[in-house]
């Protein structure tokens, strides 16, 4: 790293940093490092906006090496290592930052060093933005001040990312909270109704209240496998539906197979595919036998193809989808729903041999998204 002779005259080395660093006391050593950890910065992959800052620093004083360095108990960690091959430096259990420099001069046997602190907005020390080299110099005043800016910088940016994760934290929160909101009411919504079932007079009102009933409470069940565990963008489809089938196939005490291929859909599109497989799966239940198959078949042409296939008596003649008189409300269910994913919903017999199969095909939301498909049956 030796950069070579330069032409100047005897200089003396001045150790002159831009403002008296706050120390943390001894006995603040746990809380200092709790704080740390906090930001989530230590081992973290390089970023270009701290390798910016290094070399400029490096830039500012016409030196190799300079390093965005934090103080993790035992070791020195290095965000950002300009001129340097290593990403960290290990001591012993008892450093400080206070004996930081004095560290970095013993592992590096250097001429030349000038530090800033990198202090948090509550006023804790982590770590410093350090300038290397191996010749002696003078400094001036003015660039200490450009190097303490550099460094506001560092920790400017580390403030930034943590009220990120706080707000994004907080968001979370929100949106759970909602849900089990949503969810409380869509259960009370299809107590109520169950309840009106019971104490209708009519036979024929009472079986509508209770299908009524039992379609709210599909929509809790799609809306609550579709909550867990994913992104507010998209949705991992076939894990998706697997998790609902699970649960629908307890209900309907039926066997529910889901095979097919995978894909990313965006969230606008899940519900409304969540409702149509909990229609014609209930539908097949009531009018097939034997387990019932879910597929879905990811991106061909610029579409998906959801098919759910039965093994009852098949469909009756002239039976058409698109033709929506005679037809029972949940077919009607299903094409509304068909027509919101501004697909085409397809019937015909099981192509495996006994039974019905009803095809819905839908374009990708953003066919980029898909171009990652692995293959799941």
């Amino acid at each position: 790293m030796h950069r070579g002779a330069r032409a100047r005259g005897p200089v003396m080395l001045h150790l002159v940093k831009p403002s008296p660093p706050i120390r943390s006391p001894p006995d603040n050593e746990i809380l200092r490092l709790a704080l740390l950890k906090r930001y989530e910065i230590l081992d973290t992959p390089p970023e270009a906006a701290f390798d910016r800052i290094t070399a400029l620093a490096a830039d500012l004083f016409d030196a190799p090496i300079a390093i965005v360095s934090f103080l993790d108990g035992h070791r020195l960690w290095f965000k950002s290592h300009h001129g340097l091959d290593s990403s960290e430096v290990r001591w012993g259990p008892e450093t400080a930052v206070s004996t930081m420099e004095t560290l970095i001069r013993g592992q590096f046997g250097v001429g030349f060093f000038v530090s800033a602190p990198l202090i948090t907005h509550d006023g804790h020390e982590l770590g410093a933005l350090c300038v290397i080299d191996h010749q002696p110099r003078a400094v001036d005043e003015q660039s200490l001040r450009h190097l303490a800016t550099l460094a506001a910088l560092v920790t400017d940016r580390m403030e930034l990312r943590l009220t990120a994760r706080t707000a994004a934290a907080r968001a979370d929160i929100l949106a759970s909270e909602v849900d089990h909101r949503a969810m409380n009411s869509l259960q009370l919504v299809a107590s109520l109704l169950n309840l009106q079932s019971r104490v209708t007079q009519a036979p024929e009102t009472a079986q509508q209240l209770a299908i009524a009933a039992n379609r709210v409470l599909a929509v809790a069940r799609v809306h609550r496998n579709f909550s867990a565990n994913e992104s507010i963008e998209c949705v991992s489809i076939l894990a998706y539906l697997r998790r609902l089938c699970g649960e629908l196939s307890e209900v309907l005490d039926v066997a529910i197979d889901v095979e097919g291929t995978e894909a990313s859909v965006p969230t606008t599109q899940v519900l409304a595919i969540g409702l149509i497989v909990n229609e014609l799966a209930t539908n097949a239940k009531k009018h097939g036998a034997g387990p019932i198959k879910v597929t879905f078949r990811a991106g061909a042409a610029g579409h998906h193809e959801l098919c759910i296939l039965d093994q009852g008596d098949g469909l009756p003649e002239g039976f058409a989808a698109d033709r929506l008189k005679g037809s029972g409300l949940g077919i009607k269910v299903v094409t509304v729903l068909v027509a919101q994913l501004e697909g085409r919903l397809s019937t015909d017999a099981n192509p495996a041999g006994r039974g019905a199969c009803f095809t819905v095909t839908f374009p990708c939301a953003d066919p980029a998204t898909d171009a990652g498909l692995r293959h799941q049956g």
